[in-house]
């Protein structure tokens, strides 16, 4: 199990990764072809996709599949996953129907709220109508995505994922060389995630038929049991998940399309980042679930407070050095066009790097009803503190205001999470703040290193960039080896090594 989530989580990553960086690349063309106004419109109209602002109503979908298929893994109890599957799906079918119909009939009205200029209402209201339908579809692939990764099939998933997008940047690149409208990059984008859905359903006929899984309705405790787990992870992602989505809806609503395509071009590599980094949890989920499913709470627990403690001293080096070098990253990026703003970008960083503390618990207690419940009280003070804080500073910085406010937000809460985490845990609540006291001042001082070299180093270029971001990640990642981890986690980390990469094969006390 363990080689398996490794496997996974290492795929997941890099792929991604790849997924992520011709996202970036593709920015730029279109801005550079069709204008920031334009790749505003762009993305609102992702918003009304399922991947998108609506998204955080799907009702977790795609997770609570995954852990339907795990559990019927780990029990053997075909029977009863069948007839989850079967709800699951029968409720993405109908979720996505009234979302179609609700898009389809109220595009007029989303028109005149964004404030769209003439010249582009007939364009825009084609795009939207285009993801009311592809709705219909995306919707119930979501309950096919998690059946994939319910059977930790995560290569498929993301090689699928890789192909569909290089597919739409070439596309895309092809429309900015030959004269295309600005539409069809939305159109591009809405095939390639038409075609990604369909390679899903058939990645998840296919495992599903390799097992003695039957599709039945479920009895009235089974279907209770199942959306009160639907109904919790939807609310996670309402008070939670909400947050980035609706910030370019509102702010197309009260400032512009333009202010959406400079707020997207400053968010967009803090985001990504935060979205690879999250890959590496993305395969934790079914393990996870089977572990709850043993009932062994000692092992369950040193589990989670490793994963909790590893996670951002992996992860947060190279996010620090690229809030330090913001202002070079967008230089070479984008251009003269919002460089005025590039340190807004750094400042986000702050978000990325606050989610690192928090991924991998919240992945590790969504098995957990109460202390999930108890994780979305706390996200819902964070949405009060991010409204207040924009709201209070929108005259000043217009669509900036909005990464203040989540950056306030995020902030403010995320002791109270890590909090939580160490408690449910039962961890030595001294020792875990001690261990997170010198990696933050190991990055600390790093950093400042970092800004001193780039102050009397004006104008690097890419390699100089890549250069400096290796041997800071390398440098810091050394320190906390030596400074963070306690003997026992260094000697954890060799064994763990050695049981991967030996010829013994893995050992189960790994895990």
């Amino acid at each position: 199990m363990l080689k398996r989530l490794l496997h996974n989580t290492v795929v997941s990553a890099i792929v991604f990764g790849l997924v992520a960086v011709l996202g970036v690349i593709v920015i730029p063309v279109i801005i550079r072809t069709w204008g920031v106004a334009e790749f505003g419109l762009i993305v609102l109209t992702r918003l009304f996709l399922a991947s998108g602002l609506i998204g955080v109503i799907d009702f977790g979908l795609s997770e609570v599949t995954t852990q339907v298929v795990a559990r019927a893994r780990e029990h053997r109890d075909l029977r009863l996953g069948g007839s989850q599957i079967l709800l699951l799906l029968l409720v993405s079918l109908l979720l996505g129907g009234v979302l179609s119909l609700a898009i389809w009939f109220t595009a007029p009205l989303i028109v005149a709220q964004f404030k769209v200029e003439p010249i582009h209402v007939t364009g825009f209201t084609s795009m939207l109508l285009a993801t009311a339908l592809c709705n219909l579809v995306l919707f119930p692939a979501l309950v096919a995505e998690g059946v994939v990764k319910g059977f930790e099939r995560y290569g498929s998933l993301r090689i699928c994922e890789f192909l569909t997008t290089v597919l739409y940047v070439a596309a895309t690149i092809y429309a900015a060389h030959s004269g295309q409208p600005y539409e069809n990059v939305a159109y591009y984008f809405l095939a390639s995630n038409l075609l990604r859905a369909l390679i899903l359903f058939g990645a998840a006929i296919a495992a599903l038929s390799r097992t003695s899984v039957k599709l039945s309705l479920p009895a009235r405790a089974v279907s209770r049991e199942v959306m009160t787990r639907c109904l919790l992870v939807m609310q996670g992602k309402l008070v939670g998940g909400i947050i980035a989505p609706i910030q370019p809806f509102l702010i197309g609503m009260y400032i512009g399309p333009q202010s959406v395509g400079i707020y997207d071009t400053l968010v967009r590599i803090p985001r990504l980042a935060k979205v690879v980094a999250s890959l590496l949890t993305s395969a934790l989920l079914p393990v996870v679930s089977r572990l709850d499913q043993r009932n062994d709470p000692k092992q369950f627990n040193r589990f989670g407070e490793t994963g909790i403690i590893l996670l951002p001293i992996v992860t947060m080096p190279p996010f620090v050095a690229a809030a330090v070098m913001s202002r070079e990253i967008m230089q070479l990026w984008i251009g003269a066009q919002v460089m005025s703003y590039a340190h807004w970008m750094g400042i986000m960083f702050i978000v990325t790097m606050s989610v690192q503390y928090l991924i991998f618990g919240n992945t590790l207690f969504m098995t957990r009803t109460k202390t999930q419940a108890r994780l979305n009280l706390l996200l819902m003070i964070h949405i009060v503190i991010w409204a207040a804080v924009t709201a209070v500073t929108a005259h000043l910085f217009a669509e900036r205001a909005f990464i203040l406010g989540q950056v306030v937000g995020t902030v403010a809460v995320l002791p109270w999470q890590i909090s939580t985490f160490i408690r449910e845990l039962g961890a030595d609540s001294k020792r875990f703040w001690r261990i997170l006291s010198v990696h933050w001042a190991v990055l600390l001082v790093a950093a400042l290193l970092l800004a001193a070299i780039l102050h009397v180093m004006p104008g690097p270029g890419l390699i100089t960039l890549a250069l400096l971001m290796t041997v800071f990640c390398a440098a810091t990642w050394a320190a906390q080896y030596v400074l963070v981890l306690t003997r026992e986690q260094r000697r954890q980390i060799s064994g763990l090594k050695q049981s991967l990469f030996g010829h013994k094969g893995v050992s189960p006390a790994a895990l």
